[in-house]
């Protein structure tokens, strides 16, 4: 059997009074540089993690070297509409946990004239 290939990153969405978490497991190897947050809109969060891997194998006789690189993103539905002021991500031990600030009233984005 060939071994599996994730081609996406678990993820988890809670909420409180003021926030909203996202907490999502990275794939073995990420790095904080690795990682990319973007809200694109107050209902969507998108995580990108791009990377590449390399790897050095000499040994007698022989040398190997390979290239790995590759790119996952999620797009994460949000519960409550959020904003970016006032939010934060941290990073550690492979898993990303964003907090993003709920906002009470979301603009439906229509003016009135006068």
């Amino acid at each position: 059997l060939l071994p599996s290939h994730h081609t996406s990153f678990p993820v988890e969405v809670s909420e409180n009074d003021d926030e909203v978490v996202v907490i999502a497991s990275m794939a073995e190897g990420t790095q904080k540089k690795d990682i990319s947050l973007d809200l694109i809109n107050p209902l969507a969060l998108e995580i990108t993690c791009e990377r590449t891997i390399e790897k050095r194998d000499e040994n007698a006789g022989y040398f190997l070297k390979e290239r790995m690189s590759g790119s996952m993103t999620r797009t994460i539905p949000l519960p409550k509409p959020v904003t970016d002021e006032g939010s934060s991500a941290t990073f550690r031990q492979g898993v990303l946990h964003v907090r993003l600030k709920k906002i009470t009233k979301m603009s439906d984005g229509k003016i009135f004239v006068d």
